[in-house]
């Protein structure tokens, strides 16, 4: 019990001292679509010298590779911590980037891969989620709706039929034990993210309008390929996992009348919740 205990204490600990270097947006091991539309932001545990401050990705200037160049926030929050912000970039090549920053005292390097799509296939895609659904209720589903005999069920369920079929781990960035707002948006966006967030990284910022943004599925399609989007659910439509396909919304807007809907623009520079 001692050595488990002890193992756990180590664990955190790496974990709180890796938290005092930079935090950069997308994350580490995030995966991104080609074309893509994001908001990069590194956060800098304490107040950086512009002048020492240095971010490349795989070995060049990030604003080479973005095309242009950032902000830097030398007081975010009026707090004794510096952040660099660059809104609405993509990356159009596919493969492994490496993502390097220092501010001449602290490094971190973080590592995306993007992939990109093949030929259009399909005329159409419909994409049926299963809220809150795991093997073990689809299992139960199946036994209460056909029955079992001898070890083997007497029939099937129609999503048992269905062509293609996939799993997602729903941990997120903050909490193995996740919401639907948060796994709804990995799958709308491909990005983890924060309990009640969707379409944004948490950032350690107090206003909830200005988070790191990463564009939706629904958008991209819309965007790049000129297709209609629709939207069918057995909820309200504004619940979090329908609404994830279309809205960007940070855990600092519970209780907000509105949330960021993208539609005709989309990473708008000036959210309203």
């Amino acid at each position: 019990m001692h050595r488990f205990l002890a193992a756990a204490f180590f664990a955190v600990s790496i974990a709180v001292s890796t938290s005092s270097a930079q935090t950069i947006y997308p994350i580490d091991r995030a995966e991104l679509l080609t074309g893509t539309r994001f908001d990069f932001k590194v956060e800098f545990f304490g107040l950086a010298d512009p002048a020492r401050v240095s971010v490349s990705i795989n070995g060049e200037d990030y604003a080479k590779t973005f095309g242009k160049a950032a902000t830097f926030i030398e007081r975010e929050d009026g707090k004794e911590q510096s952040a660099l912000l660059l809104r609405d970039v993509s990356l159009t090549q596919p493969g492994s980037y490496k993502i390097k920053v220092t501010d001449g005292a602290q490094s971190r390097e973080i590592t995306w891969n993007v992939y990109a799509t093949g030929p259009r296939q399909a005329k159409n895609v419909i994409l049926f989620i299963g809220d809150g659904m795991s093997p073990a209720h689809r299992i139960a589903a199946r036994l209460l709706a056909k029955g079992i005999a001898e070890g083997k069920a007497l029939g099937k369920l129609a999503i048992d039929a269905m062509p293609h079929m996939a799993l997602v781990a729903t941990a997120g960035t903050d909490s193995i034990i996740t919401d639907s707002a948060n796994s709804a948006s990995a799958y709308a966006t491909g990005h983890k993210s924060a309990v009640n967030a969707m379409g944004v990284y948490a950032d350690r910022t107090l206003n909830p309008l200005d988070d790191p943004k990463v564009e939706t599925i629904t958008s991209l399609a819309k965007r790049r390929l000129g297709m209609a989007v629709g939207i069918v659910t057995n909820t309200e439509i504004e619940d979090a996992t329908p609404a994830a396909m279309v809205a960007h919304w940070s855990p600092m807007c519970a209780g907000a009348a509105n949330m960021t809907v993208s539609s005709s623009s989309i990473l708008p520079p000036n959210p309203t919740c």
